[in-house]
């Protein structure tokens, strides 16, 4: 999985689109106070890995109510619940990715492509329960986690080993030492 990582890294044919998106972000979201505010500097802390929190928790919370007889209408509910809440957590996804490097917005890119792959599965599955389809919208409900699921590892990697979001203040304060994290690679 390294090895695939890194060249996703690398891979300088993303950044045509990648770069597009960042000016995208800069302009609208990512800037200013908005900016400032959509990633959490007054909360001193990034606000789109809490933000994510919400809707992934519905979506979970859903897959498991589709695991139960006669739980139709709840599942819906809470997949439309998690849908919604998608918007301010990809809002606040926006704003950190206008200041990311090129190799994390590479990483970011597919991220994105990932997440709103996502999205439209949960969406498309909501159209189907309310159609009356609701094995057809759980399976939908079931391939937007799987692929949720390699959304969240993209983001995994750009915190942790790409420090996507990483105060460098933080790092290079020396009263702040003992809050550093020593990270061993096995």
């Amino acid at each position: 999985m390294r090895r695939l990582l890194a060249r996703l890294e690398t891979a300088a044919s993303l950044d045509r689109v990648a770069d597009a998106l960042h000016r995208l972000a800069g302009a609208t979201v990512g800037r200013g106070r908005l900016g400032s505010a959509l990633h959490g500097v007054w909360f001193g802390h990034p606000l789109h890995p809490a933000a994510v929190q919400f809707p992934v928790g519905a979506w979970m919370s859903t897959a498991v109510l589709d695991l139960m007889p006669g739980t139709e209408r709840a599942a819906t509910t809470l997949l439309t619940v998690g849908t919604v809440a998608a918007l301010p957590a990809a809002t606040t996804g926006l704003a950190d990715y206008a200041t990311l490097s090129r190799r994390q917005r590479r990483v970011a890119l597919v991220h994105v492509a990932a997440n709103a792959s996502a999205l439209g599965l949960f969406a498309t599955s909501i159209v189907a329960r309310t159609r009356g389809e609701h094995r057809r919208g759980r399976a939908l409900t079931f391939a937007g986690i799987g692929v949720a699921g390699l959304g969240a590892y993209l983001g995994g990697h750009l915190a942790f080993s790409q420090a996507a979001g990483v105060d460098p203040d933080a790092l290079a304060d020396p009263s702040r030492r003992d809050e550093r994290l020593e990270y061993v690679r096995p």
